[in-house]
């Protein structure tokens, strides 16, 4: 299974238990004891940052990602950029913001695997996010399938789960910067009002939400989710 497919999961540094920040260099990862290679770390820093720039962009996005996930991205983009446009209380700019987000912290967690920084307490880490993951997909499909089932309280404390499991991956390794761009993108998906927008019966979006619950079937059916 991709790492790249349940939040994007593909692309493994030393050994994790290893693995520290370091400050000289803004945040980039060092293996303890002062055996590191600051030739590595700034190339790392490198791909990080061309990789970023690279997925701000359709054309680049299109290059990472599959399309099965992309579709996915795309539906979820249009949720949320239906629900700015009608309520007043959500930044209009905030869909384009989180779906950056989500393909930025994709790539740096998936280098971070590439490179093998990832150790065994992190494998676990991950396990837990998968089954984050997992179990809000399967609310999303009961939601859509059953008229009146809709439980927002329970759905919102599924994406919180999902929330702090990225969060204890992502804070040994990355910046505080990208911790932030973990919460952007769940501050959005938990608010009442694209929750509400998305998910009440008789939604203007129920057509766009059974186009996600298709490609979230795909994920499970494949095994990335």
């Amino acid at each position: 299974m991709e790492l790249q497919s349940w939040l994007l999961y593909h692309l493994v540094l030393p050994d994790c238990n290893q693995v520290m920040q370091s400050p000289a260099t803004g945040g980039g990862v060092y293996p303890a004891g002062g055996t590191g290679s600051r030739a590595r770390d700034l190339g790392l820093r490198a791909q990080k940052k061309l990789l970023g720039r690279f997925a701000s962009t359709g054309t680049g996005r299109s290059f990472l990602i599959d399309d099965a996930t992309t579709s996915l991205l795309d539906n979820l983009y249009k949720l949320m950029d239906k629900t700015a446009k009608q309520c007043p209380n959500v930044d209009k700019k905030q869909p384009e913001k989180v779906l950056k987000n989500i393909v930025k912290l994709s790539i740096k967690i998936g280098l971070l695997h590439r490179n093998q920084q990832l150790g065994p307490a992190d494998e676990e880490k991950i396990v837990e996010i998968r089954k984050s993951l997992r179990a809000t997909a399967m609310a999303v499909i009961s939601f859509y399938e059953l008229d009146y089932s809709f439980d927002k309280a329970y759905l919102t404390k599924s994406l919180e789960r999902c929330r702090s499991a990225i969060h204890s991956l992502i804070k040994p390794h990355l910046t505080d910067k990208s911790q932030d761009r973990c919460d952007l993108v769940f501050d959005f998906l938990t608010h009442p009002e694209f929750l509400d927008s998305v998910f009440r019966q008789n939604s203007e979006q129920k057509n766009t939400l059974g186009m996600l619950v298709t490609d979230i079937n795909k994920a499970l059916d494949v095994g990335h989710l």
